[in-house]
């Protein structure tokens, strides 16, 4: 399912007014709006097989249930941790985002300072320039993404086999969990491929907005004033963690509750 973090993070960098998926009141409206008629079959034929009997687990110890969300809870942690820290310095160099100079460098070299000085509008050498400015930026995002995606499928693949030890109920629980994620997967990933073109478009628009109050002439003064906590640079790296965190309380939300499901499933009557 798409989260109310995710939705509200993917509504405001939409170029439209699209009402979120996560705010129709009907479950199973939202289930059907993320499902093609491909998921729709899987998770019908997956359905189909949970009403079969299976062998029961092995009863789980008494602090089994206590351990797999300790587990859980310690791993996203980390990651959360993990993504704060990139965040806290994020002109590192390990992030590899270019420095005052390096985006005077580009302003010069795309025609964007020659425009100006001319008095042109200067879209096609702006869209240049926040085209290559950008794709550092870009590549950060990405990988932050991919890097919450896999570390959190990873985890999920991990715990399943402890959820299933949970007991009977558990078991089903999260066989239900992996078809449904399995039949809405499609839509989940177009939702997610939505977020960065928004950073994007949002970088973009602050650029053009940052070079029109540029004096007529530029010196790397002014452009390294952009990095400052309050300027148009920092804030798009916020609307950047914004979206990160978002897409991690979506992930670890969902893996979350599928782990308290599982353990109160798995609970003695």
């Amino acid at each position: 399912m798409i989260s109310r973090p995710l939705a509200a993070a993917a509504s405001a960098l939409a170029d439209g007014t699209r009402a979120p998926l996560a705010g129709l009141s009907d479950p199973a409206a939202v289930l059907a709006g993320l499902m093609d008629l491909h998921g729709s079959v899987a998770l019908a034929r997956e359905l189909s097989l949970l009403d079969r009997p299976a062998a029961p687990p092995p009863a789980a110890a008494s602090g089994a249930r206590a351990e797999v969300r300790a587990l859980a809870a310690d791993r996203l942690g980390e990651l959360a941790a993990a993504l704060d820290h990139v965040f806290a310095t994020p002109f590192h160099r390990r992030n590899k985002l270019p420095d005052a100079a390096a985006v005077l460098a580009t302003l010069e070299q795309t025609g964007v300072l020659a425009a100006r000085a001319a008095r042109e509008r200067g879209g096609r050498p702006l869209a240049s320039a926040a085209g290559q400015l950008w794709e550092p930026f870009g590549e950060l995002a990405s990988r932050l993404l991919g890097r919450i995606r896999l570390e959190t499928r990873s985890l999920r693949e991990e715990l399943a086999p402890s959820l299933r030890a949970l007991g009977p109920d558990a078991a089903r629980l999260e066989r239900l969990d992996a078809a449904i994620a399995a039949a809405t997967q499609k839509r989940r990933e177009r939702a997610l491929a939505e977020l960065v073109p928004g950073l994007a478009r949002a970088f973009a628009r602050g650029l053009r907005a940052a070079v029109g109050t540029l004096p007529e002439a530029v010196d790397v003064e002014h452009v390294a004033a952009w990095f400052a906590e309050d300027e148009w640079l920092r804030r798009e790296l916020q609307r950047m963690e914004l979206v990160v965190q978002a897409v991690l309380a979506h992930e670890a939300g969902r893996l979350l509750s599928l782990v308290d499901g599982a353990a109160a499933a798995g609970a003695p009557a």
